[in-house]
């Protein structure tokens, strides 16, 4: 029998986050990353502790000050993060696709800086969708992974605090800004540490998809979102050689509002496929030029309306700030979006980003990165290794036989196995010469 190659244990690239913390805390990181993976259970900063065996090697006190008091800053580490995503599975002649989208991690008590009663999308029901706790608008890197998986993986590696303006504890060096502001500054830290000439693509939601994103995004930068059918659009101000009194026009006549626009037979209506399998939709779409005058100003867009023929899924309003795409370009990348929604649920309920129960102001902001963090250096981890990382992963049941495909449980169980791995492999090599055990022989009775 052939020996079996045995990937690399999960750990830290250490070299790459050099910059961001001096030698100690680098230590401290790199084992804080490491026993964020390897816990089971939830994932308090105690147990992870315990998890990496911190407290016999130095006090425990120095992990919650590096935490709470450290002098690192997140967005360094953010940007090592983000600089070896792009480097491990974007291709250089590839555009970068970015998802942004806020999520709620729900905690209990009145003293947690930053919580408050807010908006909750994962709540169940129309009328009370509220939770109290922390607020994170997150952005995430969505990549396709060739012959590991066939869905779209979006990896966070950045995110900021938001707090409601009633919370009973206010963060007292963060100024309030909305939502789309934070939004909006995380895209521009991501433009600062990309190539010049290299073009980001970012999806939003209806939430974002408003003037203070579309109109304040940086050069090289295009927006993918998705509007309310009702909204009001107008044709592009028609050419005039001849320069009359008063202004130009900024906008041509009112168009009739999408919903309307969809029971128009007289549009150039196209059939679109999307999905496979048991998941293939068949859509009707048509996209045009106008301007959301009310919303991002005289700025023209590209609008597509997409109508699903078998009434599954209600009519849907997309929007880009590219004039030339297409509209199975605007869809295509207005799917990744859900990717996001995805990572929300994986990493609150297999990395536990909303487990630690923090009060201070940067224990609360910084806590939930290392989950982030840990769910882009997981996969990242697999596809280097994907060739000896896939033995760790457990035979399927005879009913996946049609699975062919790795999720992201699967390969934090591999990063998990690598170490256990290990450990037994190091120890039957400790005691290769085991003694002879003699058990005691009993007299037979007679």
């Amino acid at each position: 029998m052939a020996k079996q190659a045995v990937a690399q244990p999960f750990t830290v690239d250490e070299i790459s986050f050099r910059a961001c913390f001096t030698a100690p805390s680098l230590e401290i990181f790199a084992a804080m990353m490491v026993g964020w993976v390897l816990t089971i259970g939830r994932h308090t900063i105690s147990n992870v502790i315990l998890t990496m065996g911190l407290h016999e090697s130095r006090h425990f006190a120095s992990v919650y000050r590096f935490v709470g008091r450290g002098r690192w800053l997140a967005d360094m580490v953010s940007r090592a993060v983000y600089e070896l995503l792009v480097e491990t599975l974007v291709p250089w002649e590839a555009e970068i696709l970015l998802v942004v989208d806020d999520t709620l991690n729900k905690h209990r008590g009145k003293k947690i800086c930053g919580a408050g009663w807010q908006h909750d999308g994962s709540a169940v029901g129309d009328k009370k969708r509220k939770g109290y706790g922390l607020c994170f608008v997150i952005i995430g890197l969505a990549v396709r992974l060739p012959g590991i998986a066939d869905r779209v993986f979006c990896l966070p590696y950045a995110a900021r605090l938001w707090w409601p303006p009633r919370a009973k504890v206010k963060p007292a060096t963060m100024a309030y800004k909305t939502k789309p502001q934070l939004a909006l500054e995380l895209i521009e830290l991501t433009r600062s540490w990309t190539v010049k000439d290299r073009r980001i693509r970012v999806v939003t939601d209806s939430g974002y998809t408003c003037d203070t994103v579309i109109n304040g995004r940086p050069p090289d930068t295009e927006i993918t979102g998705r509007i309310s059918r009702c909204s009001a659009l107008y044709e592009l101000p028609p050419e005039t050689s001849q320069r009359g009194r008063g202004r130009p026009r900024k906008k041509g006549r009112r168009m009739p509002a999408p919903e309307a626009l969809f029971r128009d037979r007289t549009l150039p209506w196209e059939e679109m496929r999307t999905g496979s399998g048991r998941k293939e939709r068949v859509r009707q779409v048509c996209g045009f030029p106008a301007i959301w005058y009310h919303a991002v100003g005289n700025k023209p867009l590209k609008v597509v309306l997409s109508h699903d023929l078998s009434g599954t899924y209600t009519d849907t309003v997309f929007v880009d700030t590219d004039l030339a795409a297409s509209p199975h370009e605007v869809i295509g990348r207005y799917e990744a979006r859900s990717s996001i929604e995805v990572t929300h649920h994986e990493t609150k309920e297999l990395l536990g980003a909303a487990d630690p129960q923090c009060r201070t102001e940067q224990s609360a902001a910084r806590t939930p990165l290392f989950a982030y963090w840990a769910y882009s250096l997981v996969v990242l981890w697999f596809v280097r290794h994907c060739q000896t990382a896939r033995h760790f992963v457990l035979e399927r049941g005879p009913w996946y036989r049609q699975k062919k495909c790795f999720s992201f449980s699967d390969m934090l169980a591999a990063a998990r196995r690598s170490h256990f791995k290990v450990r037994f492999v190091k120890d039957a090599c400790e005691h290769s010469t085991l003694p002879k055990i003699n058990a005691a022989r009993f007299t037979r009775h007679t």
